[in-house]
């Protein structure tokens, strides 16, 4: 029995380090929390654009100015063009489009994108209704989680470029969509007036009635504005 008693011990310390190993082993397996994102005081600006059948039709006597395009989509595409290198570096642009291609994410937010955005303007062809609920949902959803990566800092707009009323669902959807997330709605309206139904639910809504409107609205949409207050959003 004595002569059992050392092996016992032996055992007994062997199975206490192995189980020690085994714990310590355990331990530096557990993965480190991974950071969802970093602060950040970006800019960012996603843009719905309207490629639907409408913006085929040639230019009326109300919707002109100096200069001269075939049809609404070739100016509002010159526009653009006249737009972008005035847009700062730093700034996140992001780009959905409704076409006779379809009606989805053209460009994903991003800073090094300008030569993609062009060209995704540029390859827009006219066609299809105008699902505005739809694409201001995704817009917004684009926004939030990019909102997210920065932690909650930086800023945050929804353009949205339109020459017709929306087809679909309901536009109240898509607004009261956007203010529970704390997305603010800036809209150009082409050759409309002011009678488009964003314009009451809109933080800026610019009626351009030529393309060089267009264009001035489009550099408005970079102006510094007071931080954005959901409990004030137009439409309540």
């Amino acid at each position: 029995m004595r002569n059992q008693r050392p092996a016992v011990a032996v055992l007994l310390f062997l199975t206490i380090v192995t189980y020690i190993s085994s714990v310590s082993a355990q331990t530096e397996r557990v993965p480190q929390a991974e950071t969802k994102g970093e602060a950040a005081l970006t800019r960012n600006f996603y843009f719905i654009f309207d490629g639907s059948g409408s913006m085929a039709e040639s230019l009326n006597q109300q919707c002109q100015g100096d200069k001269q395009f075939a049809t609404r989509l070739a100016g509002a595409k010159w526009a653009v063009e006249q737009f972008i290198p005035q847009v700062p570096s730093d700034v996140n642009l992001g780009l959905w489009v409704f076409d006779s291609q379809g009606n989805r994410e053209r460009v994903p937010l991003a800073a090094s994108n300008r030569e993609r955005f062009l060209t995704a303007i540029q390859t827009t062809l006219a066609g299809g209704n105008t699902p505005l609920t739809e694409s201001i949902e995704q817009g917004v959803n684009r926004l939030v989680r990019q909102r997210e990566r920065q932690l909650g800092y930086g800023e945050f707009r929804l353009v949205v470029v339109t020459d017709g009323e929306a087809t679909g669902r309901p536009l109240p959807k898509a607004v009261l969509y956007a203010r529970e997330r704390q997305i603010p709605i800036y809209t150009i309206g082409l050759c409309l007036g002011e009678q488009h139904e964003l314009r009451k639910y809109s933080v800026s809504y610019r009626a351009a009635n030529s393309m060089e409107a267009l264009k001035a609205g489009l550099e408005e949409t970079l102006a510094e504005t007071p931080l954005f207050d959901a409990q004030t959003f137009p439409g309540q």
